[in-house]
């Protein structure tokens, strides 16, 4: 299938001209404020429900036949498993659906009359007249900004590039959640799978690689769907071709996590050798196991590719990280031992300062007495002076790729507390103009001051870390994909 046509045929799931609801209720009354609250049209939104007459101030029809549209571009079907067969048949005897998203869960992941019941639906799908295509069971659905789609009400209404797909649909909810309030991501689109009955990972993957507001892919996994046999040559087909950074939070490593993976969504683990040999020849990149190295992760990719949209991919490739050296910048002497611990530990290197760099930090500092004119820089009780930008400028040589700096929230309102965000700014720009990566490292604690500065230099464009750490191992992650996809280029 060409690129336009894949684009083209998942358009309606993303941006449907029309939703319907079967059957609505009030617990689930969330996709419907979900819609609204992105702005979609509600005179293309229909509710299907045997008891109500209204739900959220939208009207309700009894049954789908009563619906004034022959063809609907994305369902919603809620019912409980004893109905669902059923319910699917009826529908689609009834109306022209592109799409299903079958909400309904207690079916492959749970018992062997769930399997049975997917099986029903596979083969349902299968015969040829139908060309509806599903999502799930088991599942939430979809989210885009600029299609009006959202399955919650407190997702971002600004759309990003940021494009997730995920077999947990709570897990997709805080990485959204989460991400937004934390980092202030935005996403471009999202989709929470379920079983993969029907649609795989491989077919929501394939259309982000070719989606035009979607510049990285973030992936949450647990395992192959039994009804796709030819999953993992696919998934490696189009890792193999894609040019777009891939992340995954891979859940299902262990074998006892395996065994929950089945009864959460009925995915089949694989083994550790093929991942192995997945990630080495693929851009794909993992994250750990746990949603704050994945949300990390995501922040270092989003804030480069927000900064560097509208470069060529050979213009991108150039300013990823030629090295895994650091600099830390701070004025605390523990501290920065302790960090040369963390970062030595995780193999990133701090180079010591030597000849002309050594000599341009003792003309920036002539009269140093107190701290470290090293790697860590330790610079006390300057910090408000221009000396202060410059030493630090000095050290950022030629032979560092990765500036990290703390910073405590400034609490007065003199003009030495204005200095030094001066030569904050100044040092991002700085950083910047050379093509680095530059991060705060300020430690969360709940405190209302450190919370307003937080807010502050995420407005000015600042990205910031609440550990060396997890800093570290995003700019590893960021630094790994860099010689991946300068390696597929030049091949």
């Amino acid at each position: 299938m060409s690129n336009d046509k894949i684009v083209k045929s998942l358009k309606p799931l993303f941006y449907p001209q029309n939703v319907a609801i079967f059957e609505v209720k009030q617990k689930t009354v969330y996709f419907v404020d979900g819609f609204k609250s992105q702005g979609f049209d509600l005179k293309n939104m229909y509710l299907i429900s045997s008891t109500e007459n209204e739900m959220s101030g939208i009207r309700c029809y009894k049954s789908i036949e009563e619906i004034p549209v022959e063809t609907i571009d994305y369902l919603i079907l809620s019912v409980g498993r004893d109905r669902l067969i059923q319910s699917l048949k009826t529908i689609l005897e009834l109306k022209k659906i592109k799409f299903i998203h079958i909400f309904t869960a207690g079916t492959g992941e749970f018992d062997e009359i769930g399997k049975e019941i997917e099986q029903q639906i596979k083969e349902i799908l299968n015969s040829d007249n139908i060309e509806t295509r599903t999502i799930g069971p088991n599942c939430f659905g979809i989210y885009c900004p600029s299609g009006g789609s959202a399955y919650l009400p407190y997702f971002p209404t600004e759309s990003g590039n940021i494009g997730i797909i995920s077999h947990s649909g709570d897990l997709l909810s805080r990485t959204i959640r989460f991400g937004d309030i934390k980092f202030n991501l935005k996403f471009s689109k999202a989709a929470s799978i379920g079983n993969c009955i029907n649609m795989q990972f491989s077919d929501f993957l394939e259309f982000l690689t070719q989606d035009d507001e979607t510049d990285i892919i973030g992936l949450y996994f647990e395992g192959f769907s039994p009804h796709s046999i030819k999953e993992g040559q696919k998934l490696y087909n189009i890792l193999t071709n894609t040019r777009k950074p891939v992340l995954i939070l891979r859940g299902g490593k262990t074998k006892r996590s395996q065994s929950a993976a089945l009864t959460h969504t009925g995915s089949l683990g694989t083994d550790k050798k093929i991942w192995d040999g997945l990630y080495k020849q693929t851009p794909l990149i993992e994250v750990g196991s746990s949603l704050d190295e994945f949300l990390d992760c995501l922040y270092m990719f989003y804030e480069f590719y927000k900064r560097h949209r509208n470069l060529t991919l050979e213009e991108k490739i150039n300013r990823f990280p030629k090295t895994r050296n650091a600099l830390v910048i701070l004025w605390s002497g523990g501290q920065g031992i302790l960090d040369t611990d963390v970062l030595t530990e995780l193999g990133i290197n701090m180079p010591l300062f030597e000849g002309k760099v050594k000599e341009k930090l003792l003309e920036a500092y002539p009269n140093f007495r107190v701290g470290s004119l090293s790697n860590p820089l330790d610079l006390p009780w300057v910090s408000s002076s221009q000396k202060y930008a410059d030493v630090c400028k000095a050290a950022i040589s030629e032979n560092i790729d990765f500036v990290i700096m703390y910073k405590n929230p400034d609490r007065g309102k003199d003009i030495k507390t204005k200095k030094r965000y001066q030569n904050l700014l100044e040092l991002k720009e700085y950083v910047e103009s050379l093509n680095k990566i530059f991060a705060i490292i300020m430690t969360e604690y709940p405190d209302r001051d450190r919370v307003s500065y937080y807010k502050k230099l995420i407005k000015d464009g600042f990205m910031i870390y609440p550990d060396i750490r997890r800093a570290g191992k995003s700019f590893l992650a960021f630094y790994e994909y860099g010689k991946k996809i300068k390696r597929m280029i030049n091949n």
